[in-house]
């Protein structure tokens, strides 16, 4: 067994910077891996593994346009006027059967056609006469052959590509209504990382008979909201090493969190033990200097399939707080890079200003008011960021600056955080007005500059 060895932060010195633990990341971040999925609303938020190809054509008749009524023209004679309303049944795969010239078959948008129709009249352009109103006449005189009729295949052509390899399945795009349409009943999408979540826990928590395993909740809830399944690797007062060994057959990816103690788990006797590497443990990131990343070959858990893929963990700070910024920061991208998010999409390269890109959105922001500065640290506070209505621009304004530190005891529940500010390190403060970035975390709302500024 090996010990779990609390250790104080280390020195800023052996500190990376955000940009470089980032790259690090996905240096060492696995391939995603394609699988086939039956097409329902479970596929939400996945990425197309390849290219999709319709299989037939939609629809595969002739039909309406526009609600009105089917009618015979002649080409080259003088249209008709008045016509008596009638419908004929049958038609089966051939749709409807035929016409007779001297009548008007009343359809829907999108309806089949009479086999012999060849133009529709608009409701607008029509009006009835007779007791029963079984005759119509046509009020326009530019009706043509092939006025308001679609021709098979007008909506999805056969062999035409519906979807590109890297394309992302969003609820608000109808891409499962589409998949539905065109006969498609299953596809083949980047399977999504599943993520295993270690507590350790010193005994603090439990002493007050507070729910020891609180990190799990909150890192369970984000991860959740983001579309990904986690696993409850449960809560130990021991070193994590004969526990990651087991969670390596059901996850992806691991977070270990060391719930109640301030000082910070040493991360690299316990993967030295699994036979991994330890690629990082000290960011220049303020709060969640503490992140730890490594890597373990899957091979050392029990009955593992061959040829798996390195399993990544990830060890976040004990401050809820600060393991959430962690999480945002630098989990989010990697989960995002396993699930195939950014890989080749002709969609993308054709227009690279709407590429999907790993992690947050990333915006320029106007502070509200002064921001404090770390020395040595890029500094992640929590804010709100608002759209004015006034001038367009994104305003951000911080809820963890104020008498108590993000860290201590001053509570900002009710808040409606959505983003991460981003101040840079050096000496005095971000003041109001100047330009920095922020990580967006969720909606925006929009504002009235007087009232924020």
């Amino acid at each position: 067994m090996v010990d779990t060895v609390p250790r104080l932060r280390a020195s800023s010195d052996s500190m990376i910077s955000v940009e470089e633990a980032l790259r690090i990341i996905r240096d060492h971040t696995p391939a995603p891996v394609a699988t086939d999925v039956k097409v329902t609303s479970s596929i939400i938020g996945s990425i197309i593994a390849e290219d999709v190809h319709a299989p037939a054509m939609v629809p595969e008749f002739r039909s309406s346009g526009v609600d009105g009524y089917a009618v015979v023209v002649e080409e080259g004679k003088p249209m008709k006027k008045l016509f008596r309303t009638g419908y004929t049944t049958g038609g089966g795969s051939g749709g409807l059967a035929p016409l007779d010239p001297a009548a008007m078959a009343k359809v829907a948008a999108g309806e089949i056609l009479p086999s012999n129709a060849n133009a529709v009249v608009s409701v607008e352009n029509i009006t009835h006469h007779g007791r029963e109103k079984e005759y119509v006449e046509i009020l326009s005189n530019d009706f043509v052959v092939g006025k308001n009729v679609r021709q098979p295949g007008h909506f999805i052509t056969l062999g035409s590509r519906l979807f590109a390899r890297g394309d992302h399945i969003s609820a608000a795009s109808g891409a499962t209504g589409l998949l539905a349409l065109a006969g498609i009943r299953t596809i083949k999408v980047f399977r999504k990382p599943r993520v295993g979540i270690l507590s350790i826990a010193d005994g603090i928590a439990t002493h007050f008979d507070q729910n020891p395993d609180v990190g799990y909740l909150a890192l369970a809830s984000v991860l959740s909201s983001w579309g990904f399944a986690t696993v409850d690797l449960a809560l130990t007062h021991n070193t994590p090493c004969g526990e990651l060994k087991h969670a390596l057959l059901s996850s992806d990816v691991i977070l270990i969190m060391n719930d109640a103690s301030p000082s910070r788990l040493d991360l690299k006797p316990t993967i030295d033990c699994l036979g991994g590497t330890c690629h990082f443990d000290c960011v220049s990131l303020k709060p969640g200097s503490e992140t730890s990343f490594a890597t373990v070959p899957a091979n050392v858990a029990e009955r593992c399939p061959p040829g798996q893929s390195p399993k990544l963990v990830f060890s976040l700070p004990s401050e809820i707080q600060s393991a959430l910024v962690a999480l945002h920061v630098f989990v989010l991208p990697s989960l995002h890079d396993l699930s195939g998010l950014g890989r080749a999409s002709h969609t993308a390269a054709a227009k690279p200003w709407i590429a999907p890109q790993l992690g947050l959105p990333r915006v320029a922001v106007v502070l509200t008011h002064q921001f404090p500065l770390d020395l040595k640290r890029t500094n992640y506070h929590l804010g709100v960021v608002t759209a004015s209505r006034s001038d367009a621009r994104l305003y951000a304004t911080s809820v963890s600056v104020g008498p108590v530190d993000v860290r201590g005891s001053r509570s900002n529940h009710g808040v409606e955080v959505n983003a991460l500010i981003i101040l840079r390190a050096g000496r005095g403060v971000g003041i109001k007005g100047e330009i920095v970035e922020a990580l967006l975390m969720g909606p925006i709302p929009g504002s009235d500059t007087r009232l924020i500024c």
